[in-house]
């Protein structure tokens, strides 16, 4: 076919889990982002905010006291993620030095459970190995035993 056409693109390849966090004050939307990478069968999460005016935010802060209940239904996200795509792996880090650390102490309290289901492994300086609690990675890997 000789015709003009119109320019266009290849979307991301993408997964997208919503949930609501519920408190007595308010309801928070939450969107878990799982996005293809440049590399084969590697996801980044990306746990958001969806925000009133329709954009997503990874700083927002709810303040819902939900914490604990938004990590479990993460953590209930992943597994089904890797259910369906048991040959994957997820990336994730903290979009910020406060939320990193967070999903550090996280992993560290909850490593013996996780450690039943998922392997899990820590990235500093671009050497990635076992996760080991407490050693400061600069992002995590999980992936389904």
């Amino acid at each position: 076919m000789n015709e003009i056409s119109y320019p266009f693109e290849q979307p991301r390849i993408e997964y997208r889990y919503e949930f609501l966090s519920v408190s007595s004050s308010k309801q928070v939307r939450k969107l878990v982002l799982l996005t293809l990478t440049d590399l084969e069968d590697v996801y980044n999460l990306a746990l958001l905010d969806l925000l009133p005016n329709g954009e997503t935010s990874d700083i927002s802060e709810s303040k819902n006291n939900d914490l604990r209940t938004i990590l479990a239904t993460v953590i209930k996200i992943v597994i089904d993620f890797l259910d369906k795509k048991p040959t994957t792996i997820i990336l994730f880090q903290g979009s910020d030095e406060k939320r990193q650390r967070l999903y550090r102490i996280v992993i560290n309290q909850e490593l013996e459970e996780l450690q039943k289901v998922f392997n899990i492994f820590g990235s500093i300086s671009d050497e990635i190995s076992l996760f080991e609690p407490n050693k400061p990675y600069d992002f995590f890997l999980i992936s389904k035993k």
